[in-house]
């Protein structure tokens, strides 16, 4: 019997973590394409951070969020290192009655999981994991030392390797030039290292998603918001004490190194403001820089109000990426009006969290035609009343 041919296009978070889930079905034969290095582009360009009770994604996830913290601790058991776990413990800071049940919903269901967490009153106890926070119109905070962040670079790599292992083909520096079709069904793919052809095409590229889908025939709506990251250097070039993963309503942070990662929460941003949302070129995203006043401006009023000492640090660096977000900031997953076209996209700045399980539920249902609640829940057809996904004609990418 002749295997199931399957190509991903995007070898980030997500679509590494479905490639290795779709290899590990015997009658499937994956090829992933990359056209730059794995665990490039934004997967690069993320804090990593797989929280147990923040407020990244709702409540109703919560079996992703905790699918993709196991699958990466379970990674560093394997193989220390494999996804570059950094176990600072999360502390969730809550100014509104809103943010608290929320939090302490999430602590409840953390710890029916068997991990554990508490919400903090004391002023104290709170000051014992963040010394510099200003408890003006703080409520409590959330408080979980088994938490942290991940390096997705090394996670996205140790996907890959698995890939291979479990022989299928990782191509990087692969570039997706034009998509083959036969009436409204995909067949194969063009690039610039060869034909190949498949019976199933999905679609894992991110911000790229918005180019790459126009090869079919389709514009999805997905705009591209930004991921404006600065590297502080603290007062004395550093800190007397083990700085935590550290989220607000609209910020967050993590240690770097002597440095802190700091960065504007997603959900904050407006689709609507051309500030924070639009259309744009991720092949044009520099290493570092290409950050905008405003962000800093924005992060430095943030800390007056709920770190003061801290505006005494220096900028290090700051880097700019782009997170894919659909307009209710939840992934796109699953079919498409193209026949053998499918989706594994809008993770925004959730993908770290989101791949595993994408991944999981996405390849389940390639092999057998069987969806997940989570498939169920996100399917690209949520958005046909509202948007025309009709491209203007079938386009090619620019050189």
């Amino acid at each position: 019997m002749a295997k199931k041919r399957v190509g991903v296009i995007g070898g980030g978070i997500v679509g590494t973590a479905l490639g290795y889930n779709l290899s590990l079905y015997d009658f499937i034969d994956v090829t992933l394409f990359e056209k730059d290095q794995i665990g490039s582009g934004t997967t690069a360009k993320s804090a990593g951070t797989v929280c147990l009770f923040d407020d990244s994604i709702a409540h109703e996830l919560w079996p992703v969020r905790l699918y993709g913290f196991q699958t990466y601790t379970q990674m560093e058991k394997e193989e220390r290192g494999s996804a570059g776990f950094d176990q600072t413990g999360t502390l969730v800071v809550c100014t509104d009655e809103e943010v608290e049940r929320y939090t302490k919903t999430g602590i409840a269901l953390a710890n029916s999981a068997g991990y554990k967490g508490e919400y903090l009153t004391d002023p104290e106890e709170i000051r014992k994991h963040f010394p510099d926070i200003n408890l003006d119109g703080v409520l409590g905070a959330g408080w979980t030392a088994e938490d942290g962040y991940f390096d997705p670079t090394m996670a996205a790599n140790t996907f890959a390797k698995k890939i291979r292992a479990n022989g299928c083909k990782v191509l990087q520096y692969t570039k997706v030039e034009k998509i083959n079709m036969q009436g409204n069904r995909v067949t194969g793919v063009q690039t610039d290292q060869g034909d190949f052809e498949f019976d199933v095409l999905v679609d894992a590229s991110g911000p790229w998603t918005r180019q790459v889908s126009r090869l079919v025939g389709l514009e999805l709506p997905i705009w591209h918001t930004k991921a404006e990251v600065f590297f502080l250097v603290p007062p004395n070039k550093k800190l007397d004490y083990s700085f935590p993963t550290l989220k607000y309503p609209r910020f967050y942070a993590r240690p770097e190194g002597d440095n802190i990662f700091i960065c504007k929460a997603h959900l904050t941003m407006d689709l609507s403001d051309p500030m924070h949302a639009g259309v744009w070129d991720p092949d044009k995203l520099l290493p570092t820089g290409g950050t905008d006043d405003y962000f800093l401006e924005f992060l430095f009023g943030e800390l007056e109000e709920h770190a003061p000492r801290l505006l005494n640090s220096s900028l290090a660096f700051s880097w700019l990426g782009y997170r894919a977000e659909p307009p209710d900031f939840l992934p796109i997953l699953g079919d498409t009006p193209i026949e053998g076209y499918m989706l594994a996209i809008g993770c925004g700045g959730n993908g770290v969290i989101e791949g595993p399980a994408v991944g999981r539920d996405m390849a389940q249902y390639i092999a057998y035609g069987e969806k997940s609640l989570l498939l169920q829940r996100l399917p690209l057809s949520r958005f046909e009343e509202q948007f025309d996904l009709s491209a203007v004609g079938i386009v090619e990418l620019p050189d």
